[in-house]
């Protein structure tokens, strides 16, 4: 079966969407966006990223992601795209998408990046 032909688990449910900040920003800089999102009724995260290195800050969003129930999409910018695009493929997430501002620790990858199906709850 290829991705085209996975339904997701979810369907109908809005996914929590997780919005990762760059390296010379902190999370109140994604505010205006957090605001506009939640007026279309939808739950947003915007974590404090460590910024401890790209290894260290992935697998502590990749913690965080394996703490939401139901669906997830992931938005970075800069620096945080690196990090959604390493904890996004962090064994046990599996957002149904992630999308970063392009950052040149991601030379040659996608900036965006569909999944096949949304993880779901154990």
């Amino acid at each position: 079966m290829n991705t085209t032909d996975q339904r997701p688990a979810h369907t109908g449910v809005k996914p929590t969407i997780v919005l990762v900040h760059g390296a010379y920003a902190d999370a109140s800089s994604w505010n205006g966006v957090i605001g506009r999102l939640q007026q279309q009724g939808y739950t947003v995260i915007a974590p404090a990223n460590p910024l401890r290195g790209v290894a260290a800050d992935s697998a502590y969003t990749a913690s965080l992601l394996s703490q939401i129930d139901g669906p997830v999409l992931l938005g970075g910018h800069s620096y945080g795209g690196a990090v959604i695009t390493n904890a996004a493929t962090s064994p046990p997430t599996s957002p149904a998408w992630s999308l970063s501002r392009p950052s040149p620790l991601m030379k040659g990858k996608p900036w965006a990046k569909p999944r096949a199906a949304p993880r779901t709850a154990s």
